[in-house]
């Protein structure tokens, strides 16, 4: 796909967070005039693996990616989702070590968005708001990765594991554990059935009640106050 065929597809680029705050007609401008590309994924495709230099900012267009590690005995743990308008390890394309920090893998079928640093410099370097925003996306990731050492530092036992994820994760007092028990039995470094019968014990002692497949809604009060 070109470039210019984003004008007319389904992609809202003024959702895109380094285009915050810009008009359509300036980020189309910015689009055709700087070295874009447009990548297209296959579901289960690898992007890329841990330890490959990053020499490009990447964005999700759509669909969604998943990065996971190899522990010592094999096992994969999941170390995050990627969804639409997500930008790919924005914090490792500058610094000294611009290698990816995991093995990064097309969960459905996805489009990236892709621009190479030299381009990507230029770019930052003649507008302010595209520099403060991609800024703003480099301090937010690292904020967000210094409460997951925060999570798995001080939340030890399942039981802990889950209430901590229900806080984080609600919506109005639903929660839904997403992209599903096994997938985040493996980003809590836990197995299936443990997670399976923690979220078992929460429902028979009524601080969950399930709503539908993965999906309940619980009193906020009785579950964080316990």
């Amino acid at each position: 796909m070109k470039i210019k065929e984003l004008v007319s597809t389904k992609y809202k680029l003024e959702n895109l967070s380094i285009f915050r705050g810009l008009s359509k007609e300036k980020i189309l401008e910015i689009i055709n005039y700087s070295d874009f590309k447009i990548k297209k994924f296959e579901k289960q495709e690898t992007l890329s693996f841990r330890g490959d230099k990053i020499n490009d900012i990447m964005i999700v267009l759509d669909g969604e990616l998943r990065g996971e590690m190899q522990k010592f005995n094999g096992d994969t743990i999941i170390i995050d989702f990627l969804k639409q308008n997500d930008m790919i390890a924005p914090a490792f394309i500058f610094g000294i070590n611009n290698d990816f920090p995991v093995d990064l893998i097309a969960n459905t079928n996805s489009t990236i968005l892709s621009l190479n640093k030299s381009s990507l410099i230029a770019l930052l370097s003649e507008n302010e708001l595209l520099l403060t925003n991609f800024l703003n996306e480099v301090s937010n990731k690292s904020q967000l990765l210094s409460k997951r050492i925060w999570f798995n530092f001080v939340n030890k036992t399942i039981y802990e594991k889950v209430v901590a994820y229900i806080y984080e994760n609600h919506i109005d007092g639903v929660i839904t554990f997403k992209p599903n028990i096994s997938e985040l039995a493996k980003k809590f470094e836990i197995t299936r059935p443990s997670l399976s019968r923690e979220i078992s014990a929460l429902c028979e002692t009524g601080l969950l009640n399930k709503i539908k497949s993965n999906t309940y809604n619980f009193d906020e009060k009785k579950l964080f106050d316990k």
